[in-house]
């Protein structure tokens, strides 16, 4: 699945290739048509789909979204082009959201039975969507039996699952090595046992709710086990939670040396196995985790994206990208760039952008453009909005599928705060409108899976200091296939000349066209626009 991404970063490109001045002078211009290759269905651009199980479809009307409402929606995730589906914890929880697991073996009765989930993975099988399960290896939940029974005694078998130490006691314990994969004290990790040996606390990270595992005790061979369980039911992998937070230390070659073991143990048992890891820090960090995991979701992606699209200034992402790529390539030739906008821990992208649909659709158009296994928040393609600074919850919020008056699969496990139809159209209502939101995430995700050079190409770029801040242009290239992106990020009409002959205007946005002019071709860009071609 892995494809090795070569960058080639070429700082004299503006003069001999595109140029940011007026068009030529030789002629009446000449409109060109939009004239993209039919999609043959093949799913080449790899493009995923992330979806919170609870809030995006409702098969039975009890408000709360399940595996069988996710079987129902399948159809529609592989007519946009979806080669795989991540499904946030689907295992029992006392939580509503299910990182805090009490069963790596089962279904939370909430989402369904085994025999759901079965015909979910027949379904997608079928199409030829690829199932991927969140993992979460860092902690369990404080109902889990394994983690009652190692309160109750201190001779519990389950005992050395997780970290103790007499509450009077902890720094002492921690300082002198007697606490495993901790390195240090901190008050607010550490929570009382409540009942058994209560003079007792617990390492848990996260939250008392999430007690942290001891990851050099037999607690690691009983989730590699329940893994491989669940990669015989057919899954092509997991979405590692909290992939840095094992050991104390993150950024340390104990981490390295623990996932190398348990990644290994899976490749061992299943050798195509999937595997792409949360590590949410800085490039550095994600670099350093390439040595053990093939893949990991690139955040600086999105975080700089953003800020170029509102402070209208392009031409420095592209090298910004390059610059992650080409540390990830020195850490592991081999490795997977997972790029996406938002997800479930993030506020959402339409309210990072001040609602701005023009400016949501250039988010969508560049993610889709650019190198590596793209990821999509389910709800993005709609505009959904979210912000978390009252919880989580806010950006997990019910997916509009219709109306709702005739919205069958609309899950109410919670009254939304930011997505209502007065302030997001509804999937079936932006299907029709071609100038809709919905219609640039399936255009450009046809496009990724139409072109390989958009799918697997290089990228070159053209010097930041050679164009104008509002311009962001790029190209990709595989063989002898060519694409070109120009992005106008301002608020005003922009003239962009492209000296190269173009074969193909392939895709546009937010009103752009394409000329010919004299001896060029003159992409013609109102504000927060976009034109593609291959040349």
């Amino acid at each position: 699945m892995t494809k090795k991404i070569h960058i080639i970063v070429l700082m004299a490109w503006v003069i001999a290739l595109v140029g940011a001045c007026h068009p030529d002078k030789g002629g009446a211009p000449q409109p060109i048509t939009l004239n993209p290759i039919a999609w043959d269905g093949v799913k080449r651009g790899d493009v995923y789909y992330e979806i919170f199980v609870r809030s995006f479809a409702d098969s039975n009307g009890d408000g709360i979204g399940d595996l069988k409402g996710i079987t129902d929606k399948l159809d529609y995730l592989n007519d946009l082009g979806i080669s795989g589906i991540w499904l946030t914890p689907i295992h029992p929880s006392p939580s509503y959201h299910g990182y805090d697991v009490n069963d790596y073996r089962t279904i939370n009765p909430q989402f369904g039975t085994m025999a759901d989930f079965e015909a979910l993975m027949a379904k997608a099988n079928s199409l030829n969507i690829k199932i991927v399960l969140d993992w979460v290896v860092n902690h369990t939940s404080k109902e889990h039996p394994w983690f009652v029974d190692a309160c109750s005694r201190v001779d519990s078998p389950y005992r050395n699952f997780y970290l103790f130490a007499p509450t009077n006691q902890i720094q002492n314990y921690v300082q002198t090595g007697q606490v495993p994969a901790t390195a240090y004290y901190n008050a607010y990790e550490w929570h009382r046992v409540t009942s058994g040996t209560t003079n007792y606390s617990y390492f848990g990270g996260f939250s008392s709710w999430m007690p942290d595992i001891n990851p050099e005790s037999a607690i690691v061979d009983s989730l590699v086990d329940a893994a491989k369980m669940w990669l015989d039911k057919g899954v092509s992998g997991f979405r590692y939670d909290a992939a840095k937070h094992i050991y104390q230390v993150e950024k340390s070659q104990e981490n390295i040396d623990f996932w190398k073991r348990f990644l290994g143990q899976l490749k061992s048992h299943k050798p195509d196995v999937y595997a792409v890891g949360e590590v949410f820090d800085v490039k550095e960090t994600i670099a350093y985790f390439y040595q053990a995991f093939p893949a990991l979701f690139n955040f600086l992606n999105w975080n700089n994206l953003a800020w170029a699209l509102n402070n209208r200034t392009g031409k420095y992402y592209p090298r910004d990208v390059s610059d992650c790529l080409n540390a990830f390539a020195a850490a592991n030739p081999d490795y997977l760039n997972v790029p996406k906008l938002s997800n479930h821990d993030e506020d959402r992208t339409m309210s990072v952008l001040n609602n701005e649909t023009a400016k949501a659709k250039l988010a969508a158009a560049i993610l889709l453009t650019m190198p590596g296994q793209p990821y999509l928040y389910y709800g993005e393609e709609i505009g959904m909005r979210g912000l978390k600074n009252n919880g989580d919850e806010y950006v997990r919020e019910p997916f509009l599928w219709a109306p709702k008056a005739n919205d069958v699969y609309r899950t109410s496990w919670r009254t939304p705060a930011f997505n209502s139809d007065d302030r997001v159209a509804p999937l079936s209502v932006q299907q029709s409108d071609p100038e809709s939101l919905y219609s640039v995430y399936a255009d450009f995700i046809r496009l990724r899976n139409s072109y390989p050079a958009l799918a697997q190409g290089n990228l070159t770029f053209p010097d930041p200091a050679e164009i104008a801040d509002v311009f962001m242009v790029y190209s990709r290239q595989k063989d002898n296939q060519r694409v070109l992106m120009v992005h106008n990020l301002g608020q005003t009409f922009q003239i962009y000349s492209i000296k190269d002959p173009v074969n193909q205007w392939l895709a546009s946005i937010n009103g752009a066209e394409l000329e010919k002019t004299g001896n060029g071709y003159t992409a013609k860009l109102p504000a927060y626009s976009s034109v593609v071609v291959e040349y």
